[in-house]
């Protein structure tokens, strides 16, 4: 089996994981703001599962946390900037997203991020990034771009997000 191959059962099985193991976990947030967002508890799974996704994570040196939209679970890649540690640790949380021009769901929240701004040029579907020092946003389309962001990270296979993400507002749910 070639590197790549396990890296993509890795991947797949480690988003499996912590979709059982979000299950488990009560909605929570350290964001002022979002603290008075919608909280759900949801059923209990067994702690082995969580060891398996704290292996992940040391092996790969990445960390991920899970994103949940319309019932449709998919895994975040965490940047390993200040602002997307910062953002992956203050999980759970859910958030009230609105559109914006048809390729993006964003938030604007009273709390802030550390801001680390780049003009990444191209935006790709499931790029996470902050926008300002406030404001969170989820591309669902690809397209190019002349702003500036700071990267939060990036939802693996984010094939269906365009179709799930609909038109409107959605909630977005963000735990580990």
């Amino acid at each position: 089996m070639e590197s790549s191959d396990k890296k993509k059962i890795i991947l797949i099985l480690a988003t499996m994981v912590i979709a059982m193991v979000s299950m488990s976990i009560f909605m929570r947030t350290g964001f002022e703001s979002i603290k008075k967002e919608k909280r759900k508890k949801t059923q209990d799974v067994s702690v082995g599962a969580e060891s398996e996704v704290q292996k992940e994570e040391e092996n790969t040196g990445i960390k991920y946390i899970s994103i949940r939209v319309n019932g449709e679970s998919y895994l975040m890649s965490v940047d390993s900037g200040k602002a997307g540690q910062e953002f992956a640790t203050s999980t759970p949380f859910e958030l009230e997203m609105l559109d914006l021009n048809n390729n993006e769901k964003y938030y604007t929240g009273s709390d802030t991020l550390p801001v680390k701004n780049y003009k990444p040029e191209h935006i790709n579907a499931g790029d996470v990034m902050l926008y300002g020092d406030n404001t969170i946003v989820i591309f669902y389309k690809s397209f190019d771009t002349q702003y500036e962001y700071t990267r939060l990270g990036r939802i693996v296979s984010p094939e269906s997000l365009e179709s799930v993400m609909g038109n409107g507002k959605v909630t977005v749910e963000f735990f580990k």
